[in-house]
């Protein structure tokens, strides 16, 4: 009998295995994220939500022994369960969310004529686009080639560390892969992927480009948002995803895309 306790006791609950895989999937994404934060030089503020994200599932487990013997029972219960329920939260919406990039389907993209096309900023370096950027600038190029009526128009301002706005450089990129200047619209307001849309509403106006077709190009990891936001704001558009061609920078990237939906969701940010 004693055996038989001892070996019940020795096992471990399906349940502890799958919190613990849940922790170990959470840490692991929020740790890409923050390596690729301090790889890429991120801004002072875009430390904050991975560091805390990193602590706040990471110190739980090793300090469990510490809390359990200072906090009351049915706290550190409380505490335990709170936990738990997010770090599975995270892991399974998570892992829908991928399911959920992974489904999002690019309709046939129709580029003759007068076009617009959209190009969306992310971080550049002195005078040149890192890499990310240059995906979504090659991709609209490809379009830019297509079709010589189309006109690009570039957003993004300066970021923490950059000299020279985002969608300035854009331009300059475009035009040394020979897009001439007078087909590159520039907005240089745009902090974010809302401001990139007003700035491409507010230009549109203003250079009587109501009703011709519009293409957003970004990274494809992004389009889903894009194009809700875009419903929301009235802005009548198709889609091209860039590839993201390193896993590196995909899969954190993609981590940050998660959290914009969260806080998109839970603050009614886009508005």
């Amino acid at each position: 009998m004693k055996n038989a306790v001892s070996a019940h006791r020795g096992q471990v609950h399906p349940f502890r295995i799958f919190v613990f895989l849940c922790i170990l999937v959470s840490g692991f994404c929020f740790l890409e994220y923050l390596l690729s934060v301090i790889s890429y030089a991120g801004t002072f503020f875009s430390y904050a939500l991975p560091i805390t994200a990193v602590s706040v599932i990471v110190i739980p487990p090793l300090t469990e022994g510490f809390w359990k013997k200072h906090l009351p029972h049915k706290l550190f219960s409380a505490a335990r369960a709170v936990y738990c329920f997010g770090v599975i939260f995270f892991t399974v919406t998570f892992c829908i969310f991928l399911v959920f990039l992974s489904t999002f389907s690019h309709a046939e993209v129709t580029n003759e004529g007068p076009t617009a096309v959209l190009v969306y900023g992310c971080r550049v370096k002195g005078t040149e686009p890192k890499e990310m950027l240059a995906e979504r600038l090659d991709a609209a190029l490809v379009l830019l080639s297509e079709n010589p009526e189309a006109i690009a128009i570039v957003s993004g301002a300066t970021d923490e560390g950059e000299v020279y706005t985002e969608a300035q450089v854009m331009a300059w990129y475009l035009e040394k892969h020979g897009i001439a200047s007078d087909r590159i619209l520039l907005d240089e307001l745009a902090n974010d992927t809302k401001g990139n849309i007003r700035g491409f509403l507010r230009l549109i106006g203003e250079h009587g480009l109501d009703g011709i077709p519009c293409i957003s190009v970004s990274s494809s990891f992004h389009m889903p948002r894009i194009a809700f936001l875009c419903g929301k704001y009235g802005l009548e558009s198709s889609f091209v995803g860039a590839k993201t061609e390193r896993i590196q920078l995909w899969f954190p990237s993609v981590v940050r895309e998660y959290m914009a939906y969260v806080k998109m969701l839970v603050l009614n940010s886009y508005e």
